[in-house]
């Protein structure tokens, strides 16, 4: 398993950033959040990101 220096940004297809956390993940678009482990909690906000077509919240 990669180590990874949290947090960790994904830019979704809409624009909005995806973080991912010691604590969780969250969309700063849609507010989709996920609490599971940091491996899947990574995997969740780079597949979220790919999909997520919300606008950033302003």
């Amino acid at each position: 398993m990669a180590s990874y220096n949290l947090p960790v940004r994904y830019r979704s297809e809409g624009g909005a950033i995806v973080v991912a956390d010691i604590l969780h993940a969250e969309c700063g678009g849609c507010g989709a959040t996920n609490y599971r482990n940091s491996s899947e909690r990574i995997k969740w906000a780079q597949d979220h990101a790919e999909k997520c077509r919300a606008l950033p919240r302003r």
